[in-house]
């Protein structure tokens, strides 16, 4: 019998392919194409990427050389939807991506023929991974759709005391104490002590 490991049944196919990645299965590991850095020359380069809640794992050719870079999720800036024309006049391109502020650590998650293919799973993968949608629009600009769900902090409990100036609240219920009458004190008598 084999070791189970977290990774275990997560391998999925990545962009390009029939079968889609489910945002629901997570952990899932699966290959795709990435754009290439300015001075790596091909315009998109293969990659495979491990995917989970917290981090992206990404093994991609970086000048030949073979290349590992460990992405916290928290760091991509959003789940991306991409229109282009397609090949053929009278197509389109829709790429679903989580999108970095470096071009060429944007993962592409799922490639399709219309945007109405990835609009479930856009808002499946941002829920998951808690990013906010995010839409690129033709001529460049990046408009937000929806926040990141949760990303709101919870209000405090509790406020500091450094900031309130207050006594705690258990302390509240104590009644402070009062400085009593000085104790009288008897000079020049003699101390009776007793002794059995």
């Amino acid at each position: 019998m084999g070791r189970q490991t977290a990774i275990d049944g997560a391998h999925g196919t990545g962009s390009g392919s029939a079968k889609r990645l489910d945002p629901a299965s997570l952990p899932v590991k699966f290959d795709t194409t990435m754009s290439a850095p300015p001075a790596g020359g091909a315009a998109r380069v293969a990659a495979r990427v491990y995917l989970d809640r917290d981090t992206a794992i990404i093994k991609r050719p970086l000048a030949g050389l073979p290349l590992t870079l460990v992405v916290p999720i928290h760091v991509f800036l959003g789940v991306a939807v991409e229109i282009a024309p397609g090949a053929l006049p009278g197509t389109l391109n829709a790429r679903l991506f989580l999108r970095h502020a470096d071009p060429a650590l944007c993962v592409t998650l799922r490639e399709a023929d219309n945007a109405e293919d990835l609009a479930d799973d856009w808002a499946m993968w941002g829920e998951s991974l808690k990013l906010p949608l995010q839409m690129c629009e033709p001529d460049g600009s990046i408009s937000t759709i929806s926040d990141a769900p949760g990303s709101a902090f919870p209000p405090q409990r509790r406020r500091v005391y450094a900031l309130t100036a207050r006594r705690p609240r258990f302390l509240n219920r104590r009644k402070t104490g009062t400085r009593g009458a000085a104790p009288a004190v008897h000079r020049g008598e003699r101390e009776i002590i007793a002794r059995s």
